[in-house]
């Protein structure tokens, strides 16, 4: 409970202390589809995640910001193989992946549209992935920092009281390292933007 008390009140308070003229501080729940590799290994969409942006507007139509989140991919699988370089286990198997990106941000909005403005969007940084698979007392795990490039497509919803809906699409297109295989997903979110 101590640990968690620390990030609601950063989760309510910073809304407050972002926004202002000029910026906006979003935060979305997320709903995952692996692809590639990652689906390969967790074929289960993911309902646990959240994002959490920060945009500076440069121009009306021209933001630049940065985001963060977490994402996390589960799937038990009946009795199987699983390798790992030269071992291999068979059992029933407990996949999980978390996935948490940290990206450089811009957007181009669609201003003066009414009360929905379209974006396009593209992010550029890291991903990093905590892969781990538990057969009983046994985990075999590996992590990774990736290289991401993220495109973006949304919309935002204006009320004109300081507080925008926000519904977004997001590929992450994660890159191969040497210990794992790039983990892309297809990210749709849909939450709240302050100060717009």
């Amino acid at each position: 409970m101590k640990k968690i008390f620390p990030l609601l009140l950063f989760i309510f308070c910073a809304p407050q202390l972002f926004a202002q003229h000029g910026s906006s501080f979003g935060l979305t729940y997320s709903i995952s589809f692996p692809m590639g590799d990652l689906h390969d290994y967790t074929t289960k969409t993911s309902f646990r995640g959240f994002e959490m942006e920060y945009n500076y507007h440069i121009q009306p139509h021209i933001s630049l910001g940065v985001e963060t989140g977490w994402n996390t991919f589960y799937e038990r699988v009946e009795k199987k193989t699983y390798t790992d370089g030269t071992a291999s286990i068979t059992g029933v198997q407990y996949r999980y992946t978390n996935a948490v990106p940290i990206l450089a941000t811009g957007r181009y909005i669609k201003t003066g549209s009414g009360k929905a403005e379209p974006f396009v969007g593209l992010g550029i940084g890291t991903l990093y992935v905590d892969r781990a698979t538990d057969f009983g007392l046994y985990r075999i795990s590996s992590d990774a920092w990736q290289f991401c490039v993220r495109p973006e497509l949304g919309v935002i919803l204006k009320s004109g009281r300081g507080v925008a809906g926000l519904i977004s699409a997001k590929y992450y297109y994660a890159f191969d390292t040497d210990n794992l295989s790039g983990q892309p997903y297809l990210s749709l979110n849909i939450g709240l933007l302050w100060g717009e």
